[in-house]
């Protein structure tokens, strides 16, 4: 198996190499990096059509290198330029001959330019931006997707500590979370589960008062922390758990602030799921998975559904039931 990252000629892909490394070191696997040129037209290797096909390998074999050049020297890396008739069809066609379990890409509009935070792992107030091929790669891979934010770094021999779940209360939820127990396990790492919520802007104006208000988010958390708490008892059962479990709940005024109120430490990942009512083997954005992929301090990895049944199985075999 291996990582596969998403290089973009033409594009700054460090964000998405630094992910694809973390990932990478984290599970063992060989690091993938692959450009994707057009195939839109017959061409020929003369001529006009042909000089403009030379061009744009030579601009991915330049991107390639540049983002080679960013992967420490403790990993095995493979470089590849693929032609298919769009970026998100070479890029899923590598996933499946490289035998990929993730495929990492980075935001759009992302550029050397941008400021890289201070402190590894944890970025910028600008999270998450899909471009066209992100939004496509999301509706159409069956594998899981990570993002990386803009401007994102890992410190050298980083590996992932923390695996957040980002839970709902709902069945589906659930599995994602032991599912993700079971990924987090098998990168020695810890795992959270995650709720986050902003404040209900109806019951501010419907003006029947903060105590209500209190009490409906009040009533909430209690929900979520019995059902997490259900879900931690679970994760105690693994033959080989991960090296802590805990939960958390963040609160804030709108979805960044709400993202912002739990701790990150530098080398996290939040898991989110797909919709229910999306395709079973691929990502569906929900309206609060899309809002915290586009304000998330860390990287961002989307399950599609099938995944998420896989991820469960693997739970089921760590406990060993």
């Amino acid at each position: 198996m291996s990582i596969v990252v998403g290089v973009a000629p033409g594009h700054c892909s460090e964000a998405a190499v630094h992910l694809g490394a973390l990932l990478a070191r984290s599970y063992g696997q060989d690091l993938v990096l692959a450009a994707v040129i057009s195939a839109g037209w017959p061409g020929g290797p003369g001529g006009v059509d042909g000089e403009y096909r030379r061009f744009l390998a030579a601009s991915a074999e330049d991107a390639l290198a540049a983002a080679g050049a960013v992967v420490p020297a403790d990993l095995t890396v493979r470089t590849l330029v693929r032609t298919a008739s769009s970026a998100r069809r070479g890029l899923l066609e590598v996933c499946e001959s490289e035998g990929a379990m993730r495929l990492v890409i980075g935001s759009a509009g992302d550029s050397e330019s941008a400021p890289s935070a201070a402190v590894h792992g944890v970025h910028s107030e600008q999270g998450i931006d899909l471009g066209s091929v992100g939004v496509g790669l999301l509706q159409s891979a069956e594998l899981p997707v990570a993002l990386a934010p803009h401007g994102f770094t890992a410190a050298p021999g980083a590996r992932l500590d923390r695996v957040t779940a980002a839970f709902s209360g709902s069945e589906t939820s659930a599995e994602l979370v032991l599912g993700a127990a079971a990924v987090a396990a098998e990168a020695h790492a810890a795992i959270r589960i995650a709720s986050f919520h902003t404040r209900p802007r109806g019951l501010l104006g419907a003006a029947i008062g903060f105590n209500a208000e209190a009490e409906v988010v009040t009533a909430w958390e209690k929900m979520i922390r019995a059902r997490a708490d259900a879900i931690l008892g679970e994760i105690s059962q693994f033959a080989a758990p991960p090296v802590a479990a805990d939960v958390a709940l963040g609160a804030g005024a709108d979805w960044s602030a709400a993202l912002r109120a739990v701790p990150w430490s530098e080398s996290d990942v939040l898991l989110v799921g797909s919709s229910s009512i999306g395709a079973l083997a691929r990502i569906s954005l929900g309206s609060h998975a899309a809002k915290i992929l586009r304000h998330s301090p860390v990287p961002v990895v989307m399950v599609p559904r099938r995944a998420t049944e896989e991820y469960a199985e693997q739970a089921v075999q760590r406990s060993g039931t």
